[in-house]
């Protein structure tokens, strides 16, 4: 298939973007409860598959995937109003650089650009290390954030790729609050 395909996490499959067989399993999967977040998927079986894909074997083409499930989130919020700012929960520099993305990062991006709205690094990482591997009790006090001021009042979409907890969202909702942000809507994956 070329340079550019790769073997799709849920069913081994050569492909160049999303396996439409595994994307349209995924589509059908009912949105979890989660009370820091908006969330499009629970992080098990085929969708955590596809997900582990994307963060730890660049494959990137499924972010598009990812992003038309945030999207129909989103869209089903009534009353979600308008979103002035799209910015995403960073990960560190050691697994930006070994994963060779940042995940949160591209998905926010697409956002973005199909919401019609800018993007904005409005957080910066104040802890060390990651979160991965930790316990429940280290994950719930194991990051911390600091929001880049805002001149204005705004609305906030904050991005991530996965929730476990709800710690790291809390914390970025409270930086980016404290920095100015009149609202801050948080969505993951």
């Amino acid at each position: 298939m070329g340079l550019f395909s790769y073997r799709c996490a849920g069913c081994g499959s050569l492909t160049r973007t999303a396996c439409t067989e595994c994307a349209a399993k995924i589509a059908k999967c009912a949105p979890p409860h989660c009370s820091d977040a908006l969330v499009a998927l629970s992080y098990e079986g085929l969708a955590r598959d596809v997900m582990l894909g994307f963060k730890y074997r660049n494959h990137r083409a499924v972010a598009s995937l990812f992003v038309e499930l945030l999207l129909a989130r989103l869209r089903a919020v009534p009353d979600l109003g308008r979103i002035d700012v799209v910015t995403w929960v960073p990960t560190t520099r050691e697994r930006r650089m070994a994963r060779g993305h940042d995940q949160a990062e591209t998905l926010a991006r697409i956002i973005g650009r199909s919401l019609g709205v800018p993007v904005r690094k409005l957080l910066d990482r104040k802890s060390i290390g990651h979160q991965t591997g930790h316990s429940r009790a280290q994950r719930l006090s194991g990051v911390a954030f600091r929001g880049r001021s805002m001149s204005a009042p705004v609305t906030v979409l904050v991005v991530d790729d996965v929730v476990t907890t709800g710690a790291t969202m809390r914390m970025a909702k409270q930086a980016l609050t404290t920095a100015g942000a009149m609202r801050v809507v948080c969505i993951a994956v």
